[in-house]
């Protein structure tokens, strides 16, 4: 960023094949990663050839195809041992100046690239020192939220920023998670609601000191009601549970719970420096107070766009400049804001977004599948799990399991079918303009219908 550089942070959990699609939005000339994932990017280059250079960052051992970081900082200096004196940062607009590339499927459809500025970030660093949301103490946080998301990428860079302790966790373990909290006084807790549920439910944190912690904050997903009663009763030293609500498409949290507030089940209010109108997704009208409609934003958290993808910013945006969500939502008397419902094509699982066009890319492809539809099934713990609604080809002999393992073996853990595959004998559609057929949304009235008429189960 100090010279001027878009940095794309990508999952490492990727496959080969999310990385090329991944990578082939931001085109990057260079490529910083970990020894454990370099086989990965190291074949990849041969096949992409914007790819100029491949560094690793955490080993000094050399590796066929890619540069140590002390090789690729020693070459970049010409072999000088030290910066020269007429080094100068990148100075451009801050509002034009892309900062960020981060990965979203936005309402629908594959990932795409989520160009930030670095307005886009200084104001979010701005946010994070209001005093409207947090003291000016100095505070320790865990730093357990993956970097590449938007969600952990922009709650670390507050912290460093802001001169907190941050104890990084390499990978999730749960009493890896509850030491840590324990042993470093973690006193803001950011979780995504799979994380607040079990602390909420795990007889494990009667075993470790939580008393340092005064808030939690949740987003990435709808936290339950329930789910903050409960939080409160098992941390006693308690202050804050502050729900969030926000998208990649505008940096982070654009509602939060102020400070001292409680309203269980709302993401707060309109945060500083931005505004939110509720608007009706059929006919673009401005609703009132307790209204349902789609959330819409605007102000200096809101993205560039998707970088490289004219025609998908201007489907994300209103004719007069507002930020679609494609989330449901409205706002009470007093301003508190509340998410209802999606109207978007996209499912949460553990606060990953997981585009259901991406999984029925992959099962079309497989030759006993004529038809497919995937949709979300609620799930207590990790939000929803992609489930697949299948027609099989005529004489196609096939099970779910391997269907299950044929997407498993080409995806991330989080886009698994946890849901698993149901067959169906068709995939409800609806006909629209120009006789064409298109594809219905699996909502979940639907998907109850699907599930009902495929089995023996009913819902009530």
């Amino acid at each position: 960023m100090l010279v001027g550089c878009i940095v794309a942070s990508l999952n490492h959990n990727y496959t080969p094949r999310e990385l090329t699609h991944a990578l082939n939005i931001s085109k990057p000339k260079i490529i910083f990663c970990s020894v454990e994932v370099s086989s990965k990017y190291i074949e990849l280059k041969k096949q992409l050839n914007y790819v100029d250079k491949i560094v690793i960052i955490n080993s000094t051992a050399s590796v066929i195809g890619a540069d140590t970081l002390e090789e690729f900082v020693r070459k970049g200096l010409g072999g000088r041992r030290v910066v020269p004196d007429n080094f100068r940062p990148f100075v451009g607009d801050p509002v034009r100046t892309g900062a960020f590339i981060l990965c979203s499927s936005g309402t629908t459809g594959l990932p795409k690239g989520v160009l930030l500025s670095h307005k886009n970030i200084l104001t979010r660093v701005q946010q994070s020192r209001d005093p409207r949301y947090r003291d000016n103490l100095r505070h320790n946080q865990l730093g357990l939220l993956p970097f590449f998301h938007g969600f952990g990428l922009n709650i670390t860079l507050n912290g460093i920023l802001n001169k907190y302790q941050i104890a990084v966790i390499r990978k999730y373990n749960e009493d890896l998670f509850l030491k840590a909290i324990q042993d470093y006084r973690i006193t803001v807790l950011h979780l995504a609601p799979p994380l607040a549920i079990f602390l909420e439910k795990t007889h494990k944190i009667f075993n470790y000191d939580m008393s340092s912690v005064q808030t939690i904050l949740c987003g990435a997903a709808p936290l339950g009601k329930s789910t903050e009663i409960g939080l409160k009763r098992r941390f006693k030293n308690l202050k804050d549970i502050q729900q969030a609500y926000g998208l990649t498409e505008s940096t982070l949290g654009v509602t939060v719970m102020d400070k001292g507030v409680s309203r269980p089940g709302s993401s707060g209010k309109v945060v500083s420096y931005m505004s939110c109108k509720i608007r009706d997704p059929e006919t673009g009208k401005s609703l009132g107070s307790s209204q349902v409609g789609e959330l819409c934003f605007k102000g200096p958290m809101v993205m560039m766009g998707y970088y490289n993808d004219e025609k998908a910013t201007r489907e994300t945006f209103t004719s007069d400049g507002w930020l679609k969500t494609g989330d449901l939502g409205y706002y009470d008397d007093e301003e508190f804001f509340y998410v209802v419902d999606r109207l978007k094509e996209l499912i949460k699982y553990k606060g990953f977004q997981v585009a259901p066009a991406e999984l029925e890319a992959i099962l079309i492809m497989h030759p006993c599948v004529r038809d497919v539809g995937v949709a979300g099934l609620p799930d207590e713990l990790a939000g929803e799990v992609p489930v697949a609604f299948v027609v099989k080809e005529t004489g196609a002999e096939i099970t779910s399991k391997e269907l299950e393992d044929h997407v498993a073996g080409l995806v991330s853990p989080e886009k698994r079918l946890r849901g698993g595959v149901i067959f169906v004998t068709e995939i409800p559609k609806k006909p629209k303009r120009e006789n064409i057929e298109y594809r219905v949304p699996l909502k979940r009235a639907t998907l109850k219908n699907c599930i009902e008429k495929s089995t023996n189960l009913k819902f009530d």
